[in-house]
């Protein structure tokens, strides 16, 4: 079965809703992985409404429902968005009318995730469940299904986002791949706790701890830290849409020059490899105020890219614990 067979993208939903607000020209914007889909989703929607429907396709970034393609939907004039992949972000809302659709994962086999976590559960113990966007009905049906221990759903979860952890024991990052549940773990770190965390994919089936990985990602970020120290030219990336974070920027921009740091700001839509190696060495330090994670990606340059939890740690001369992303 294809990804696009597999993912249910409420096509229907969508066509009730262009009806109804009698919606003549869309903008729809998709992550990568679900651009494959373009022409079902097409087709689909012509089948419901018609040849009278405009339907234009952004390929700007989607990474997160912080960037919901506003410029371009202004551009073509679109009645309204819709930004596949994810639900809205609690932090921003988009200038144009926007649907946001989830994209839940439907060949999802119940009983193996079952199994998985029956291996965590213990009488007594209250596992939470937080989730991207793919599998929030699962993560409610699992709630129906555990009987082991206490099952409890705390909801989407985002990158830059901490979990609800409050009556939890275990917490368990329900996610493809290992962006978000690294991510998550990352952001318990500047809270006092005393919970066990794992993270389970339900596309591979499996369930692990992220201890390790975390060891290995916070020895290199405290490397990137110490590598930053006392460096006079900094460099701040800065997002659009839900990603500008303004006024977080202007607290970094003026603890920075108070101890006496050049600081410059650079707003981008999106940041890349090629982008920081064009600066050559007109920077000392680069501080990513867009997506956090972004940093990590960028961990072999000749330079350290930081965080703002990261860049705050200097600022504030404390060391004693890792703050991610803010």
């Amino acid at each position: 079965m294809s990804v696009c067979l597999e993912h249910n993208f409420e096509l229907d939903l969508i066509a009730q809703e262009l009806k109804k607000i009698k919606a003549k020209r869309i903008l729809v914007q998709l992550p990568e992985g679900f651009r494959i889909c373009i022409n079902l989703i097409t087709q689909k929607l012509r089948e419901h409404i018609g040849e009278d429907l405009e339907i234009l396709y952004s390929l700007n970034p989607a990474y997160g429902p912080c960037l919901v393609d506003e410029y371009g939907a202004n551009e073509v004039g679109a009645d309204v968005i819709i930004h596949f992949g994810h639900v809205e972000y609690p932090f921003y809302r988009p200038s144009t009318k926007t649907m946001f659709i989830p994209v839940e994962f439907q060949a999802i086999d119940v009983d193996k995730v079952r199994s998985l976590l029956n291996t965590i559960c213990k009488e007594n113990t209250r596992v939470c469940l937080v989730s991207t966007s793919q599998h929030i009905k699962l993560c409610k049906r699992l709630e129906e299904v555990i009987n082991k221990c206490q099952v409890i759903y705390k909801g989407v979860v985002y990158g830059c986002t901490t979990s609800d952890t409050e009556n939890c024991d275990i917490l368990v990052v329900v996610a493809g791949g290992r962006f978000s549940c690294l991510s998550q773990y990352l952001t318990l770190l500047k809270k006092e706790h005393n919970l066990t965390v794992y993270c389970l994919d339900p596309y591979a089936n499996t369930l692990w701890d992220p201890k390790e990985e975390i060891r290995k990602i916070l020895s290199t970020r405290i490397w990137k830290i110490h590598e930053a120290l006392n460096k006079q030219r900094w460099l701040i990336v800065i997002g659009f849409y839900g990603q500008s974070r303004n006024e977080l920027v202007k607290l970094l921009v003026n603890k920075l020059r108070e101890r006496g740091f050049d600081v410059s700001v650079a707003k981008v839509l999106k940041i890349d490899r090629e982008s920081l190696l064009n600066l050559g060495s007109s920077f000392d330090v680069v501080v990513i105020a867009s997506c956090p994670y972004l940093a990590f990606d960028f961990y072999d340059l000749d330079i350290p890219v930081l965080t703002i939890g990261e860049a705050l740690m200097i600022i504030n001369g404390d060391m004693s614990r890792y703050i991610y992303p803010w």
